[in-house]
């Protein structure tokens, strides 16, 4: 009899536990089904009607449906890891029902239209790794409970009409490296917290309302490439943390904002990656750093709209330099040595903007600005003091200015020329 009672346990012990696996299978095949078709039932407008293939056949299982993505585990449940459904112009809300797909590792529904608040219960995705919701027309304010999400490496919210205040909780995403937010109208304060995202690669929060000081915190971030804070309401000083101790960074933007201080002449010694430099539209004064003059990685530089005063450095190292811009400060005022920096700018020969605009440089043009790049595209020298004969080498930049012609050039850009009888111009 032990024997058999030996089996007949076994087997009753087998029984039970298949039984409460293959439940389990079906409740996890059924909870992920019954989420996306809320998350379908969402949906007022679907243009390219990508969501037919969502339906109940039976030989249609969710995990082939268009834009979802199951892990691939035999004789396992089959649970919906990813939701891509960008750029179909989808119309609608986001279904709170998404917090049901609990192994959730990316969504991706960014560019298409949806509307409403950003469900709190996305907070319970505890796998969720990579959310981009952007350009849309998402509302209210960042739940805070996105936070809870611990596995966020990628978070991209731009492109939508949010409110209120950055979390300050958004700082225990320890492991987060891409945090867009841009083009939305947050206000209040960067928050320092932010500083403990030592992952972070970029960080773009562009086109809001944010104000206050940039946080020294930012420093602590020392794998960060692009640091994008510009066209906010962002007042104090530059910290000098921000070009002393962290040289990864390849791109900075702060222009639009009402920043204020002199930069010092070695800022760009310890940026030796920098490629994107942009701080126009603030109240920068002094000088133009000398030390721009080794930051050979540059391919944007923009000094416009500040009170900077003096002469431009010399820029021939910057071979990559496409953008030059330092209109509408007070540079110049020595005539004899104003215009000298554009010889040095005949060695950038990816050059296709140049504008010194409204400025006191004066002199003559020099011969040797018809050395520029070949594929320069846009040259303003408009108000200033510059007088004299029309360089003939001028000539050689009529096939790559915009139009043709630069007489075209000139008026298109909003800038007049008069030239008398005798070849003599005078730029206004």
């Amino acid at each position: 009899m032990k024997p058999f009672s030996l089996v007949l346990s076994t087997l009753l012990w087998y029984f039970s536990n298949t039984s409460s696996s293959v439940h389990a299978l079906l409740l996890g095949n059924e909870t992920d089904h019954l989420a996306l078709l809320k998350f379908k039932e969402s949906i007022s407008r679907d243009p390219f009607r990508i969501l037919d293939s969502w339906n109940h056949t039976s030989n249609n299982h969710f995990c082939m449906w268009h834009g979802i993505t199951c892990n691939n585990r035999p004789n396992k449940q089959q649970r919906v890891i990813g939701l891509n459904l960008s750029g179909y112009h989808l119309h609608g809300s986001l279904s709170p029902q998404l917090s049901n797909l609990s192994f959730l590792r990316f969504i991706d529904l960014q560019n298409n239209s949806f509307y409403g608040d950003i469900p709190q219960e996305l907070g319970h995705l505890k796998r969720l790794q990579v959310l981009y919701l952007n350009n849309n027309s998402l509302t209210g304010e960042i739940p805070i409970n996105l936070t809870s999400c611990s596995q966020l490496t990628n978070l991209h919210l731009s492109w939508n009409n949010l409110i209120g205040k950055i979390p300050i909780e958004i700082g225990s995403l320890s492991k987060l490296k891409e945090l867009f937010i841009s083009s939305n109208s947050l206000s209040g304060r960067i928050p320092p917290s932010i500083g403990n995202l030592t992952s972070l690669t970029h960080l773009a929060l562009v086109f809001n309302n944010l104000e206050g000081k940039i946080p020294q915190e930012l420093c602590a971030l020392q794998n960060l490439t692009d640091l994008l804070l510009d066209s906010n309401k962002l007042s104090g000083t530059l910290p000098s943390c921000l070009y002393k101790n962290m040289s990864s960074l390849s791109a900075l933007s702060i222009a639009y904002n009402n920043i204020n201080g002199s930069l010092p002449a070695n800022m760009f010694h310890n940026l030796p990656n920098l490629q994107f430099f942009q701080i126009a539209s603030n109240r920068f004064s002094g000088t133009i750093p000398i030390s721009v003059a080794n930051a050979s990685s540059l391919e944007i530089l923009d000094f416009a709209k500040n009170k900077f005063v003096g002469q431009v450095p010399s820029l021939g190292k910057l071979t990559k330099l496409q953008f030059l811009s330092v209109s509408e400060n007070n540079l110049g005022g020595v005539p004899t040595k104003d215009l000298k920096f554009l010889n040095s700018l005949t060695n950038c020969s990816n050059l296709y903007m140049l504008s010194i605009s409204v400025n006191n440089f004066g002199g003559q043009l020099p011969n040797y600005i018809g050395n520029l790049s070949t594929h320069l595209r846009n040259l303003y020298l408009g108000y200033n003091q510059i007088y004299g004969k029309i360089p003939a080498e001028l000539g050689n930049l009529v096939n790559s200015l915009e139009h043709a012609t630069l007489r075209f050039r000139w008026e298109y850009s909003g800038y007049f020329w008069t030239v008398s009888e005798d070849g003599i111009i005078t730029v206004e």
